[in-house]
């Protein structure tokens, strides 16, 4: 009887993990764009124009640029450039 419990508690943790992850959506998972060598910041106005020039920027939100909820991907083409940017904009990053 112990058994069938414990494996009914290890489904039912299982269940609620996975459902507590789809909770957050997927373009707004901060470890899941970092593998894809995003990040999203919340100002693009912050950022200087020469650390844009090799970036893939796209707005995330259909809002204005003062709503609160309105940020901006940036997607890079290298591990490099991405750390450097998260040193150097780590006030702006969401």
């Amino acid at each position: 009887m112990k058994i069938l419990d414990n494996i009914s508690n290890l489904f039912s943790k299982s269940t609620n993990k996975s459902g507590e992850e789809d909770s957050i959506p997927e373009n707004l998972r901060s470890k899941e764009l970092e593998w894809k060598l995003a990040l999203l910041v919340r100002n693009i106005d912050d950022v200087e124009d020469i650390d844009l020039k090799f970036v893939s920027v796209s707005k995330i939100d259909v809002g204005n640029k003062k709503d609160l909820f309105t940020s901006y991907r940036l997607d890079f083409n290298g591990r490099e450039k991405l750390n450097k940017f998260k040193k150097k904009y780590k006030n702006i990053l969401l």
